[in-house]
């Protein structure tokens, strides 16, 4: 049950709103606590009227903070005067220090100081925090957020414009997006930004901390340019080859990669499936993936024979709670994958192995560790159209935790929902079906 008290207090025969300062920002607000009345001695009332004015008060210790965490001496000095704007001599002193930037300065940083101080314009991330406590994105899609919204930024200074929400009308969006967002940028990235700024403008309007339309509504994609007649053919991300696969495995990458690679190849699971295992996942011939990608990612995958020496080699002396692959570096808090140092390291041995394919100088590689779960995928369909046996198509499913939620209902119904999932023997048939191709050298 909720507590009708949170952020009450009582004071003078009445409820009033209460919101606790942080000591951090305390000589910048002036106070220690900020306050306001709700003239009622109903608690039941005073609770229901409380939270726009909880939201209000907490604005005004999100900008002392905003202060605090700028770079910009000058746009730190313009969200200080913006806290005690209800005074008179504040406006007065923003007019005189704004002509003094002007003659220091310039017109620009004189008018953008202005705008700010004056609350004309709200800095571009100044609702930020709050808009992704709102969301509860995963570190990732927060650190991609941030990103975007910086990119945004550089682009209106370079473009002249304040840093602000209100500088981003319809044109400005349009601009921002041929000019910078899809520069050197996949059309899925550009894409996946794009919607974070949607989002973004979606809540800020939905919140009232703006008025008016959305200037992303509509906004798209300039279209892909046609591909020329001498362009090298680009058929996307792919698996190995077998060759690439024995390559790989031939030469020495260390003994993170040396084990790391072949469980990829023989398991089907993602890279950070494969990190994230404890010594306690790999029990009973089986890798327990506790969580992944999707809900489906839940599963258990058979160790394939040819794990085992890795398995038992990376368990052996550990207790329960080590990792397989302990030979990574703790996470540190501007993430939350565990696999991005092995990622990293698996390019750079790629790449210097000769594995690549990047056609038309594209910024990304076709084949990547994730080609190691195409690989296996396409062996076990292989071998299935070659006529192995004691397995189905429904068994890959299981087996690499993809969804099916595309599948016809009525084919998903009988063989998902009534027939249940596929025994682990099946799935023991698949995974033992699939071959490590024999070393050219």
């Amino acid at each position: 049950m909720a507590n009708q008290r949170q952020y009450l207090e009582w004071h003078g025969q009445q409820w009033r709103v209460r919101v606790k300062v942080p000591a951090r920002v305390r000589d910048l607000i002036g106070r220690g606590k900020l306050t306001h009345p709700l003239h009622t001695a109903d608690l039941k009332d005073a609770d229901a009227r409380k939270w726009p004015i909880v939201s209000r008060l907490k604005g005004i210790i999100a900008a002392a903070e905003k202060v605090l965490a700028t770079n910009d001496p000058v746009e730190a000095e313009a969200l200080r005067h913006r806290l005690s704007m209800d005074d008179e001599g504040t406006q007065y002193a923003i007019r005189l220090r704004a002509h003094e930037l002007e003659g220091s300065k310039g017109l620009d940083t004189a008018k953008a100081f202005f705008a700010l101080a004056s609350g004309q314009v709200t800095p571009l991330d100044h609702h930020a925090s709050e808009f992704l406590k709102h969301q509860a994105y995963r570190l990732k899609s927060e650190g991609d957020f941030r990103r975007v919204l910086g990119w945004l930024g550089d682009w209106l200074r370079d473009s002249r414009l304040p840093v602000a929400l209100e500088a981003v009308r319809r044109v400005e969006a349009g601009n921002f997006i041929s000019e910078s967002l899809v520069v050197g940028r996949g059309r899925q990235k550009a894409t996946a930004y794009l919607g974070f700024i949607k989002q973004y403008w979606v809540w800020l309007l939905s919140k009232g901390h703006l008025v008016g339309e959305n200037p992303w509504a509509g906004q798209s994609l300039p279209s892909a340019p046609r591909q020329r007649r001498e362009a090298e053919p680009d058929k996307g991300k792919r698996p190995f080859a077998d060759n690439e696969v024995a390559t790989l495995l031939a030469g020495d990458a260390g003994p993170l990669l040396n084990d790391l690679m072949p469980v990829g190849a023989l398991s089907g699971m993602r890279i950070e499936e494969i990190c994230q295992l404890h010594v306690s996942d790999c029990r009973d011939e089986m890798f327990s993936v506790w969580a992944g990608k999707t809900d489906n990612a839940r599963r258990t995958v058979p160790i394939h024979t040819g794990l085992k020496e890795i398995v038992k080699r990376r368990t052996v002396g550990k207790k329960d709670s080590d990792y397989l692959f302990e030979d990574l570096p703790p996470i540190p808090k501007s993430r939350e994958t565990r696999s991005d140092p092995a990622a990293k390291q698996f390019t750079r041995y790629r790449r210097k192995a000769g594995v690549d394919e990047r056609p038309n100088d594209k910024a990304k590689s076709n084949v990547d560790f994730h080609s190691f779960r195409r690989w296996f995928i396409r062996k076990a369909r292989d071998a299935k159209l070659a006529g192995a046996e004691g397995f189905d198509e429904w068994t890959i499913t299981w087996v690499v935790g993809h969804t099916d939620s595309e599948r016809a209902k009525s084919l998903d119904l009988s063989q998902h929902g009534y027939a249940g999932q596929d025994p682990e023997k099946a799935k023991r048939a698949l995974v033992e079906a699939v071959k490590l191709p024999r070393s050219s050298s």
